[in-house]
């Protein structure tokens, strides 16, 4: 089903821009959307990475100090 989206002339522009071929700017909007979400996965991916890093330092900080006692 198709529906009616009203955009900005630069917004239609800019997607007008991005089109390749014959590609809709439906086409045009999912490949973005799609990117977007990808980006938002390795983003998520990523901080839980830094926050296990930083667990992990604290965990060796916490043992080093136990063992200098």
């Amino acid at each position: 089903m198709s529906k009616v989206i009203k955009v900005e002339d630069r917004i239609y522009q800019s997607l007008d821009q991005l089109r390749v071929g014959r590609q809709t700017f439906s086409d045009v909007i999912d490949g973005l959307l799609g990117g977007r979400l990808k980006i938002l996965e390795a983003m998520n991916m990523l901080e839980g990475c830094l926050r296990f890093r930083e667990w992990q330092r604290e965990k060796l900080e916490k043992l080093s100090s136990e063992e200098r006692r």
